[in-house]
């Protein structure tokens, strides 16, 4: 799992990569997906880069001067498709959840409410 700064460039990265192949990235151009108020600086940006490309995410052909040549890899594009899977199975389990406690709760009542009839209806004071 990334953190968010990994992760936000990467998201940069395979969007500028997105008709695949290598392409080439200045610093300034990669720095402008983070918010301001993260002071992510260049020497910052190496670190990421180095990370993912550690991780096999990415794969960086050279970096010179603030210029990259950088491309993602498979476990770099099939990231986000496998984090917005965990997000929907997530949700899902949990509309499920909460449908079968729903279910249970009409069922424990509707129960309920027929056991009282009938010791009602034995007692006699129906």
């Amino acid at each position: 799992m990334l953190d968010e700064r990994s992760g936000r460039l990467l998201e940069t990265i395979n969007k500028l990569c997105d008709g695949g192949g290598f392409k080439i990235a200045e610093a300034g151009e990669l720095l402008s997906c983070f918010p301001p108020e993260w002071n992510v600086g260049a020497d910052e940006l190496g670190r990421i880069l180095s990370y993912l490309e550690e991780r096999r995410f990415i794969d960086i052909q050279y970096a010179e001067e603030g210029v990259y040549c950088l491309c993602p890899l498979p476990e770099g594009r099939s990231y986000f498709e496998t984090a917005r899977e965990r997000a929907l199975e997530g949700a899902r389990r949990r509309r499920e959840q909460f449908l079968l406690a729903l279910l249970g709760a009409f069922l424990g009542a509707l129960l309920g409410t027929l056991t009282v009839l009938c010791i009602a209806f034995f007692a006699g004071r129906v």
